[in-house]
């Protein structure tokens, strides 16, 4: 019996209890983790992960449960989650779980070279990029490197049955340099669908350049000026500001600062951000979400004005509005144990009529951004996060790296004071954006 079967036959056990809808959420995946740090093989696992996990509704209460092994009896799974669902409050908010619809058919989520690649051929590349990062003042490298090859099976009460493969390979090279006792660091990184689709030895001597680069660092000034957002940086703002703030869980419990401006102007007319569940080869690429529902492309943000949230079955019933097929679970949607919860899909931020040189040349006194580890309070809107790697522009021109300086704004006034929007998109992870010119933004450094 496959996994599909268990998801059908825990679903069958649940009904048989007296609830009034179910679903299973089956996952079988595998894992090969390889991390290397300061030249030598620090960890070398292989993860096969499957499991089952069963959602049981009754009046609206949902109780969970799961389990990772196939040899339990399938009934007892059932009635935790039952258990849970009739011991806890009624809900009237709970509509309905999805209901069969046809599946979308994107493209090239599946790599056999992804599929078939070795441990063993995992470390040879650790090591071999690691040697061509050795450069002069190079201090120290850590490279991270995952791949998986993975079936999602989902089975709910309505009649909803949905099978997905897929594969996926992320890497992360994280370099320091050090020029007596100044130290520099710097991360690159991406994650495909496919294997040609990365270029993991660009990515490890970027790392590695850049972080040479940044023994020259200089402070910049306290000031307001303008910024110029590269993708790297831009995953943080858009991904992690703007479009979490359009999590409509969290929009209908009055947790984001997005609440009060569903269909309000908030930015500039140039600016349209769009959820993309179905581009070929994306790295949050589906033909369904975890519910079953149907991956779709829809936009958030269109011409400044706030257009759509993220919904999965529950919200969607609240609003009295569609899914939108952007549910996952706790840990992302190779997690069968966690709960059903919202996230975003691929996101594609439009391009406008700028280069990157006209952007720099507009700046004249200003920042180029690329890195920062921090991100924005989604309750507020105000992000202030500290530069891990940018330049200074002078007179026109990237000139300096830049260190130790903080930036911060409020996203609802970034989104107003957009200035240009590049021609040019990249890719980072699940976001395709070009970069973006905001003006006003508080910059603080010690200088």
């Amino acid at each position: 019996m496959d996994l599909l079967e268990y998801c059908k036959k825990l679903v069958d056990e649940t009904l048989k209890l007296g609830v009034d809808a179910s679903d299973a959420y089956g996952v079988d995946a595998k894992t090969i983790k390889i991390e290397l740090e300061k030249g030598a093989i620090k960890t070398a696992k292989i993860i096969h992960d499957v499991g089952i996990g069963i959602r049981a509704i009754f009046k609206g209460s949902m109780g969970y449960s799961y389990t990772a092994s196939l040899d339990v009896d399938l009934s007892d799974i059932a009635q935790k989650a039952v258990k849970a669902a009739k011991a806890g409050y009624p809900d009237p908010d709970f509509k309905d779980l999805p209901r069969p619809s046809k599946y979308p058919n994107p493209q090239r989520l599946y790599d056999s070279k992804i599929a078939s690649i070795t441990p063993e051929e995992l470390i040879d590349l650790c090591s071999s990029l690691a040697k061509k990062a050795e450069m002069d003042k190079v201090y120290s490298v850590n490279i991270t490197i995952e791949s998986s090859i993975f079936k999602c099976f989902i089975v709910n009460s309505n009649g909803v049955e949905g099978v997905e493969e897929g594969t996926y390979l992320s890497l992360g090279a994280y370099v320091t340099a050090k020029d007596g006792t100044n130290m520099s660091s710097s991360y690159e990184g991406d994650a495909v669908r496919i294997l040609s689709d990365l270029d993991p030895e660009k990515l490890v001597l970027k790392a590695a350049e850049d972080a040479i680069k940044g023994l020259n660092a200089k402070h910049y000034k306290t000031t307001r000026t303008s910024v110029i957002l590269a993708e790297k940086v831009l995953l943080t703002i858009i991904a992690e500001g703007l479009v979490s703030a359009l999590n409509a869980d969290l929009v209908q419990r009055g947790r984001s600062y997005m609440t009060p401006k569903i269909n309000t102007k908030i930015g500039v007319d140039e600016l349209t951000i769009i959820n993309d569940g179905l581009i070929d080869g994306g790295l949050l690429t589906r033909r369904f979400d975890v519910e079953g529902t149907p991956k779709q492309r829809h936009a958030l943000i269109e011409k400044g004005i706030v257009k759509g949230l993220l919904h999965n079955s529950y919200t969607a019933g609240k609003a009295g509005v569609e899914s939108t097929g952007n549910a996952t679970r706790s840990g992302g949607d190779l997690d069968f144990r966690g709960q059903v919860t919202i996230a975003s899909s691929n996101i594609i931020v439009e391009i406008g009529d700028w280069s990157l040189n006209e952007m720099i040349q507009e700046v004249k006194d200003g920042l180029l951004i690329l890195n920062t580890y921090d991100t924005p309070n989604i309750a507020t809107g105000d992000l202030s996060a500290m530069i891990t790697h940018g330049y200074i522009i002078e007179k026109g021109e990237v000139t300096t790296p830049v260190k130790q300086t903080l930036f911060a704004i409020n996203l609802l006034d970034l989104v107003k004071n957009i200035k240009a929007i590049g021609k040019e998109r990249a890719k980072y992870f699940n976001l395709y954006s070009p970069p973006i010119l905001v003006s006003d933004v508080q910059v603080s450094s010690k200088a």
